[in-house]
């Protein structure tokens, strides 16, 4: 499933540790989605229900936690999810 994906969205979501948000490649734009874990309003409840809908179709997961990550961390992390 080769695509143009925003490396570097993705390699700040790597970076990222701000355990209030969780972030997603969205494969049909490339770009990476910031989720609001916590928010209790309809926005953020209807952006959750988005992503967790097109999971794995759609949407992936990408871990944070990564205080340096390289563009190898950015493409092992595409190779893993086989982008």
């Amino acid at each position: 499933m080769a695509g143009s994906y925003n490396r570097e969205q993705i390699r700040a979501a790597l970076a990222e540790t701000n355990k209030a948000y969780s972030f997603y490649l969205d494969l049909e734009t490339g770009e990476v989605v910031k989720v609001p874990d916590t928010d209790p309003s309809p926005d953020a409840e209807d952006l959750r229900n988005l992503v967790m809908e097109g999971y794995g179709d759609r949407f992936r997961y990408i871990p944070g936690g990564n205080p340096a990550p390289s563009d190898a961390d950015v493409q092992s992390w595409l190779d893993a999810e086989g982008l």
